[in-house]
């Protein structure tokens, strides 16, 4: 009895045991269910088709349960076909014979499923946020492969959800001309956490690579998320992605380099960003910038049209706790040879944006209003802080340091129209050959107040002459003075004690008198003033006309002498007139020239060392916009005379000049014997008669031409004006 009873044991034991080996591994197979299956999905949505052919019913050791399987069943949704591989149901089998079962569990994979095909099954579906994005963004690609898990509750109801999958070579429409292509990532979801990862995709020469995504529904709606972008932008990418950006469009930019961005972005129940935060750092290995126009200033020399980065390292920090921040520093050249360090950090904010700069300089820098230039050797640098507001520029601190050379600015504030509205403070310390040749400052309080130690003055007749029609100082309405114990001029002959009082008006003087020396007996007085009609005055007297005279190359080698200088001003030009007395030419090129085609005696006086001296010389002028006009140049002389007239055109530089050499002693002569005019034109001996020799000097700058013409008479003009300046003087 035992025995049997043994067996039968053995017996169920075994049957059971193979009956579960067969069930979670091969299965039973049967198409008892398929109608049941069929007519309960049909009655929860009558829009699927299902056909398949015999189901296995499988046991899940885990779970301990029973679940049905089909493979590669033909699954459509309102006529688009859904590839699915694999169907799992896990149910209750209430009644096996009687054929009632409730579903609770499936799990089904698909491959290949278009997104074409997914659109057109959506567009069925009730409106939604999704529903749209989905139709209007998504282009192309595919779903390679995925799985679902699905629970399900009371009347087919989703209760939780697990999936995963691939998908690839989608194009994500953000904007009309914003498409990023190629898309492919790896995504896992359960519930509420929905995990990306491996995301690959290209924009317009950027490629994002590595990426990844996480989004937590718990509470709020919480994404976290990286990815690297790897880039190579010419001109053409550029324009593409900044289209109204005229920078882009005007100008050819390059760049080259990777990126790892991070990112942190907290939403609420009723889509409301709560918190965001976005990082960004990496390297632009190469980047460019050609300009159209070549950028021309008054600081540099030659103009540059190119400017070169390499070794840059970026890094970007915004968040909804505006601590933003832009950080960019590397190396940069103009020339493509020698590359200087930069520093560039920005706050990122629209409306009032924070600017910090430090570079150093990587071109000469030349300051025409102190005559000091910076060396390319050397290390030259400038900082600056400043705010953008509204349009306007406001400088905290602008300075410039190379060695001991310094120039600050403090408190400088620019309209829209790069004019300036306000200045604290300008600071400026220069060397030229290692001599101390700037040291003064600037306050800009009540008045405008300029005191120092010294002031090279070398250039400064120079920019006062060139016109130019911004005014950077327009703004400006004060009464100014001015101080400097020692005054560099271009000729080399210093001025001592330099002192001016006056005022200007919308950035211009109105009203001046200043005073300095040269030396014990040797002066400078100069008087500006303002009528009531606008009209300017201006008056300078001066004990050396040389220091005044060095930049015009007409009075090259002029030495000695006293000069006086009037001009009469408005807004359609000036009438001026300058006359200097008993001073000498020495070496002077233009005089040698005339004198050595003329073969006239002069020429050894000239060329003596000891010059030719001249009782006077008046120069009679009118200026506009457009011409200089010289109504007259007398100049009366021991050794030779001229007269001379003509124009110069401003904007070619054409100059157009004629009039008349001739000996001095002759004219001398000539003069003592009025009122006899036969013998003043044809004298007392043969070949006694007057003469002298008629010149053109025309021709733009570096092609200008002299001819001559030798005469044997003077005109009248030429013999009265001498005779009125004779004795006037």
């Amino acid at each position: 009895m035992k025995i049997f009873l043994y067996s039968v044991i053995f017996s169920i034991i075994f049957l059971l045991s193979g009956a579960i080996i067969y069930l979670s591994t091969i299965g039973f197979e049967t198409s008892k269910f398929n109608k049941i299956i069929i007519k309960e999905i049909k009655e929860k949505d009558s829009k699927f088709e299902l056909k398949f052919q015999k189901i296995k019913v499988k046991l899940d050791l885990k779970k301990i349960q029973l679940f049905l399987l089909t493979k590669n069943p033909d699954i459509s949704y309102e006529g688009v076909k859904i590839n699915t591989t694999e169907i799992k149901v896990y149910t209750k089998i209430k009644n096996f014979f009687i054929s009632e079962v409730e579903i609770n569990q499936v799990l089904f994979s698909v491959k290949e499923v278009k997104i074409k095909d997914i659109q057109k099954i959506a567009a069925r579906i009730k409106p939604s946020n999704f529903k749209t994005y989905l139709l209007n963004n998504l282009e192309g690609g595919e779903i390679e492969k995925a799985s679902f898990n699905l629970y399900i509750g009371e009347n087919f109801k989703i209760n939780e959800y697990k999936a995963n999958g691939t998908i690839k070579k989608i194009n994500l429409r953000i904007k009309d001309n914003f498409i990023v292509q190629n898309i492919a990532l790896n995504f896992i979801a359960e519930n509420n956490l929905t995990l990306i990862n491996s995301i690959q995709a290209n924009y317009e020469g950027i490629s994002v690579t590595n990426g990844s995504i996480n989004l937590d529904k718990e509470k709020d709606i919480q994404i976290k998320g990286k990815f690297n972008t790897q880039f190579n932008l010419g001109e053409i990418k550029l324009n593409r992605i900044f289209k109204k950006i005229n920078f882009f469009e005007q100008n050819k930019v390059s760049i080259q380099g990777s990126l790892l961005h991070e990112f942190n972005l907290q939403i609420n129940n009723k889509f409301k960003i709560v918190d965001y935060e976005y990082k960004s750092s990496g390297n632009m290995s190469q980047s460019q910038i050609i300009l159209k126009k070549e950028l021309k200033n008054n600081f540099t020399k030659k103009p540059f049209k190119k400017i070169l980065f390499k070794k840059n390292k970026i890094e970007i920090n915004y968040n909804k706790k505006n601590k933003n921040s832009l950080i960019l520093n590397g190396q940069y050249s103009v020339d493509d040879k020698n590359y200087k360090k930069f520093k560039i950090l920005n706050n990122l904010r629209k409306n009032n944006q924070n600017y910090s700069i430090d570079l150093d300089l990587s071109k000469n820098i030349f300051f025409d209003i102190i005559n000091f230039q910076t060396n390319i050797e050397k290390i030259s640098n400038i900082k600056t802080e400043f705010n953008i507001k509204n349009n306007k520029f406001f400088f905290k601190s602008l300075d410039f340091t190379e060695g001991k050379n310094y120039i600050s600015i403090k408190g400088l504030k620019l309209n829209g129209k790069n004019e300036v509205e306000k200045i604290s403070s300008v600071d400026v310390l220069t060397f030229h050959n290692k001599k101390e040749n700037n040291n003064f400052k600037v306050n800009f309080e009540k008045k405008i107040s300029i005191i120092g130690e010294i002031y090279d003055s070398t250039n400064l007749l120079k920019l006062l002459s060139l016109k130019s029609k911004s005014n950077l100082f327009k703004n400006f309405n004060k009464e100014i003075e001015i101080k400097f114990k020692n005054l560099i001029t271009k000729s080399g002959n210093p001025l001592t004690n330099f002192n001016l009082i006056g005022s200007i008006s919308k950035g211009k003087f109105i009203e001046a008198s200043a005073k300095s020396d040269f030396s014990k007996d040797k002066y400078l007085d100069i008087s500006l003033k303002e009528d009531l009609n606008g009209k300017k005055m201006l008056e300078v007297y001066s004990d050396l006309p040389q220091a005044l005279l060095a930049d015009y190359k007409f009075f090259e080698g002029v030495k000695d002498g006293k000069l006086l200088y009037n001009s009469i001003a408005d807004k359609t030009g000036s009438v001026s007139k300058i006359t200097i007395e008993n001073f000498k030419v020495i070496k002077a090129p233009v005089f040698a020239k005339l004198l050595t085609l003329a073969d006239l005696s002069g020429f050894a006086d000239l060329l003596s060392g000891q010059g030719m001296t001249f009782d006077i010389l008046e120069i009679q002028m009118q200026d506009d916009d457009s011409v200089t006009t010289i109504e007259e140049v007398l100049a009366l002389g021991s050794s030779v005379s001229l007269q001379m007239n003509g124009y110069v055109e401003k904007k070619t530089g054409l100059v157009s000049l004629s009039g008349t050499l001739v000996p001095a002693k002759t004219l001398n002569l000539l003069i003592s014997k009025i009122p006899i005019v036969g013998n003043i034109l044809v004298g007392t001996k043969s070949g006694e008669g007057i003469f002298g020799v008629s010149f053109k000097i025309k021709g733009l700058p570096g092609n200008i031409k002299t001819s001559i013409n030798p005469i044997k008479t003077l005109t009248p003009r030429f013999i009265t004006r001498a005779i009125e300046t004779r004795k006037k003087n």
